[in-house]
């Protein structure tokens, strides 16, 4: 019965149904009190739910979909720093962050960073908690 019930949801047509990319960005601003209701609903729908879950299977996939927030957040970030410490002013210029590694993959924490010729800038993003960013700088590898 399982089997059958399975195969009934594959053999359904997804289309109508299909994961909205753009509307997925939108929901994760979590600025327009408007847009709210409907992110709620949406992350609700299995399909959005296993969508997510495949990509967040893929590092390539799960950075690529958090980098514009990561980047403005951990700019953020970095500016404060730079701000009060001149060692730090010294090394961010407002770089965009080329590479990124897991942290912990099964919560979808990412570490983005920047290799200069000195030094790593490094930023650990959580997507459940954007705002709250770790930046550091370490030396090269």
């Amino acid at each position: 019965m399982r089997k059958m019930l399975g195969l009934l949801v594959l053999l359904l047509p997804l289309s109508a149904y299909a994961v909205n990319d753009a509307e997925l960005d939108q929901c994760r601003e979590y600025s327009d009190p408007a847009v709210r209701g409907k992110c709620v609903q949406m992350y609700k729908r299995t399909d959005t739910r296993a969508a997510s879950a495949t990509c967040k299977k893929n590092l390539e996939c799960w950075g690529e979909r958090y980098r514009e927030q990561a980047e403005k957040y951990c700019g953020v970030a970095f500016e404060r720093r730079a701000a009060s410490s001149s060692l730090w002013a010294q090394h961010w210029n407002g770089q965009d962050f080329d590479q990124v590694r897991w942290l912990d993959r099964g919560k979808g924490v990412m570490v983005y960073f920047e290799e200069e010729s000195n030094v790593v800038l490094q930023c650990i993003f959580f997507p459940n908690a954007p705002a709250k960013v770790r930046v550091s700088l370490a030396p090269p590898r």
